[in-house]
């Protein structure tokens, strides 16, 4: 394997897990800078010339609600299996418990397809995986990405992903965001009472878990003020 994946598989697990520094780099000097600086180190003790520029990373850190962080680092489009597309980084805000995962590239072994797997480090090494699907059939965006791994770290269970649309419907309803005040637009036709669901504000970037409770959709986490 080339020194990208031991950098996207290998070291920044390792970052994330055990470097304080790492997060403050990510959110005061920035994604692209810090990955950038990230693996040109890499290719620099291997004394080989970096491939990469920064302009091939990018990404966004915020604070989803008020007991969650995330960061989400995007890499050169991978050309081999299994480098990664992207990672994302949570925190939890309390305990300081970290969940890495990866949206990596796969094959099926049937057809030579490719396929997208949804996978994670694990602070003792080990490599889990969630779930997989094909590109060509569904590309995982940040949103989506955002509101599964959410899911997967704080281990809900039964949670609806609706769809957040971009105008309104029959089958759709208006919520405003409490933290921006802007609407969020949401499909409401495989929801029902007692039903939980993960909301995603693209405009602040703010998580809601929802319940609908007598018709009405509760919030049911802490958002931040």
């Amino acid at each position: 394997m080339n020194l990208q994946y031991g950098f996207q598989h290998q070291l920044l697990p390792k970052w994330a897990y055990n470097s304080v520094d790492f997060f403050n780099d990510l959110v005061n000097k920035g994604v692209a800078p810090t990955l950038y600086r990230g693996i040109k180190s890499v290719y620099d003790n291997h004394k080989e010339e970096c491939p990469y520029k920064e302009e091939d990373f990018s990404g966004f850190t915020t604070r989803l609600d008020v007991d969650t962080f995330v960061a989400v680092l995007r890499f050169p489009k991978p050309e081999e299996v299994p480098m990664c597309y992207c990672a994302l980084l949570y925190m939890d805000l309390n305990t300081k418990r970290i969940g890495y995962f990866t949206m990596e590239k796969g094959q099926d072994p049937a057809d030579g397809r490719e396929i997208q797997f949804l996978c994670g480090w694990d602070k003792d090494g080990k490599h889990n995986n969630y779930g997989s699907a094909y590109v060509d059939k569904y590309n995982f965006g940040d949103v989506m990405l955002v509101r599964f791994f959410y899911n997967v770290f704080w281990g809900l269970k039964n949670v609806k992903l609706p769809e957040q649309l971009k105008q309104e419907s029959d089958h759709s309803t208006v919520m405003e965001c409490p933290a921006c005040k802007k609407e969020i637009i949401f499909d409401n036709s495989n929801i029902s009472e007692g039903d939980e669901f993960l909301l995603f504000c693209s405009f602040c970037g703010r998580i809601y878990r929802l319940k609908l409770v007598n018709n009405e959709y509760k919030i049911e986490n802490r958002i931040k003020e």
